[in-house]
């Protein structure tokens, strides 16, 4: 038996020796270039190959936050959770007229549309509810907050992956404006409709090009400039007071499709009495994850992670959310000492994680019984996701998360080798000033790791 344990030590070491050519190569990448690269690798099948190289120090996350976000969601409300949308009265309902009010209550699913508010107005009407004589309210008190995260960069808050997040949120929170021209005037439509947002078109026609600008203030939206005659334009918008939006959105919806109302729409929250009328579920969360992770959405990021707080500890707020995720960590037993968190999708550049704690997430998902449901989540080399044209000669065989802000570029996931290995990593590279190094480190050590060549 000694022998056995002896013979297995000599071997364990042998095999970390041959992380030396790996780190020569990465230190060889990094010399006298003002970056700060943080790594960890792990077999998991086997466990008999590890690398570690700042391994424990914090690092700024960018979107590699989404993979604790979506663990700690899939780990407290399983796979199957669905966000779900109600509606709701206080009121009763005699011949075709609902007497009080209806109620749009939130409970923070990212992918609510108006599709779906279509098809709440035309199930009124099939019930036979052909005139309101209340007012429309929308709920969003599933969340204590509204808006954006703190660290997030004010100079982007003009694109919709700036989107705020709300318990009652519509198409991402994201605004689609379609320009049309013809030979005489510019038309634009909005998309969702609404009547929270008003129009000030001052757009003209030119015959050789286009030049507009759009320009927001409180609740009118300026078009400025000249669009190309008989052409078509588009440009999105992130969508300020969501919940105030949503609820207008509905309201402008219902009437549009021939339900009288008297009064008016603004926020409320319902009472305890309100009756349900329509419960809409979303798909279950193993499918939400997916565009969270995949497509690096941080609207549906942010949506998952103040759910969390809501859902397990009472409270859909920031500081809450973030307690889940930590207790989450340290029950999987990760030292969570240098981390920091102030968002659930990466955009803040106060988020601080280590390679480590990325890895040991990971390796923990490996070991339970929806890693399925949290693997297929994540981008594949040169398939699909933010994946899809990077590592296109090991295609199909890492599976991973990206993340990017300002001077960082992260990538962390699994491995598929071509030695019948699974391994986990995560490479953070910080303080860059171009992203070309940090592309040379990840695809250095991924393609060593999927080639099976750790012994080099």
């Amino acid at each position: 038996m000694r022998l056995k344990v002896l013979i297995l030590a000599v071997l364990y070491t042998f095999l970390l020796s041959y992380a030396n050519p790996l780190r020569e190569e990465i230190e060889s990448l990094t010399k006298d270039q003002s970056v700060d690269v943080g790594i960890y690798v792990e077999s998991l099948a086997t466990k008999s190959f590890k690398f570690a190289l700042k391994d424990k120090q914090p690092f700024i996350p960018a979107s590699n936050q989404k993979i604790l976000t979506t663990a700690s969601a899939i780990i407290n409300l399983t796979p199957d959770y669905r966000f779900k949308t109600q509606i709701l009265t206080d009121g009763f309902v005699k011949d075709g007229v609902l007497k009080g009010n209806l109620y749009l209550k939130g409970g923070a699913d990212p992918s609510l549309s108006y599709e779906d508010l279509k098809s709440f107005a035309d199930y009124l009407k099939q019930i036979g509810i052909l005139k309101i004589e209340g007012d429309i309210i929308g709920d969003n008190s599933f969340f204590l907050e509204e808006g954006r995260g703190h660290g997030w960069p004010e100079k982007d808050f003009e694109y919709c992956f700036t989107a705020p997040f709300s318990a009652l949120s519509l198409n991402e929170n994201c605004l689609r404006l379609e320009l049309i021209s013809d030979k005489k005037r510019v038309s634009v439509k909005m998309y969702p409709d609404n009547e929270y947002y008003e129009i000030v078109n001052n757009l003209a026609i030119s015959k050789k090009y286009s030049d507009y600008k759009v320009k927001v203030e409180g609740r009118k939206i300026y078009l400025t400039g000249y669009i190309k005659s008989l052409s078509k334009a588009e440009v999105s918008i992130p969508v300020e007071n969501p919940s105030l939006h949503t609820t207008s959105a509905f309201y402008k919806m219902m009437k549009e499709s021939g339900i009288k109302i008297t009064g008016k729409y603004h926020l409320g929250k319902t009472p305890p009495n309100a009756n349900p009328v329509i419960t809409h579920k979303s798909q279950p969360l193993k499918e939400i994850i997916k565009k969270a992770n995949k497509d690096s959405n941080n609207f549906y990021a942010e949506q998952i992670f103040r759910t969390l707080g809501k859902e397990i500890l009472g409270k859909g707020d920031t500081e809450t959310s973030a307690t889940v995720v930590i207790n989450t960590l340290k029950k999987v037993g990760i030292d969570v000492s240098n981390i920091r968190i102030y968002d659930g999708s990466g955009l803040s550049k106060f988020n601080q994680l280590t390679p480590e704690s990325i890895a040991k997430i990971l390796s923990y998902m490996y070991n339970t019984p929806y890693f399925f449901d949290f693997y297929q989540s994540l981008a594949v080399a040169g398939t699909d996701g933010t994946l899809k044209h990077r590592f296109k000669d090991v295609k199909g065989k890492i599976y991973a998360k990206t993340g990017y802000i300002k001077g960082v570029k992260n990538l962390s996931g699994y491995i598929l080798s071509d030695n019948g290995e699974v391994y986990v990593f995560s490479i953070l590279v910080n303080n860059l000033k171009s992203t070309e190094i940090a592309n040379k480190i990840q695809e250095s050590v991924c393609l060593i790791l999927a080639n099976g060549k750790t012994q080099l």
